[in-house]
């Protein structure tokens, strides 16, 4: 897990190298890296917009709760996104689809079990920005609806999901 992290800072520090222009949040083949979350996608993400209106983006993360309790998380989305609109609040209100895989790992006073189940989920949001902040600095918050059905026999999960972002976009 360790590598994966130093791995993606590795490529964050190399897109925040100066000989990569800042770009704006909507623009077709711009790269977002950044952070998300919304249950259960977590940790880094990493956004492609392939036009102004189809955009792809992955969140993996993992994490450790202690008393040997750990996770990991891995989404994909498609992303619909609308016409931005504003000039001193910038905003793309957008639609997505997301599926993917969440794990989670204990190792309880020596009990030891796991559980896995593919997520999936629909929902919207609205990317934002500010004029005259940080080029290609964009924030994210959406509201879905999420569900899965973990194996082992411990259960299934279903209902709405929130969550929040934050990227940078560059021109490759």
């Amino acid at each position: 897990m360790k590598k994966i992290y130093l791995l993606s800072l590795a490529l964050i520090a190399l897109l925040f190298s100066s000989s990569i222009n800042a770009q704006g949040m909507s623009e077709a083949g711009s790269l977002g890296a950044g952070l998300a979350s919304s249950f259960p996608a977590y940790g880094l993400s990493a956004k492609y917009n392939f036009t102004e209106t189809h955009t792809g983006q992955i969140t993996v993360g993992g994490a450790s709760y202690g008393f040997g309790t750990s996770s990991f998380a891995l989404t994909g989305r498609y992303l619909y996104n609308f016409e931005e609109n504003g000039s001193g609040f910038i905003y793309k209100p957008y639609a997505y689809g997301q599926l993917g895989y969440f794990s989670v790992e204990s190792s309880f006073l020596g009990a030891n079990s796991n559980a896995s189940t593919i997520s999936f989920g629909i929902g919207g949001g609205i990317e934002f920005t500010f004029e005259n902040f940080v080029d290609g600095l964009a924030f994210s918050a959406d509201l879905g609806y999420v569900g899965g059905s973990f194996d082992n026999g411990f259960g299934s999960y279903a209902g709405f999901a929130w969550g929040g972002g934050i990227h940078y976009y560059f021109n490759l």
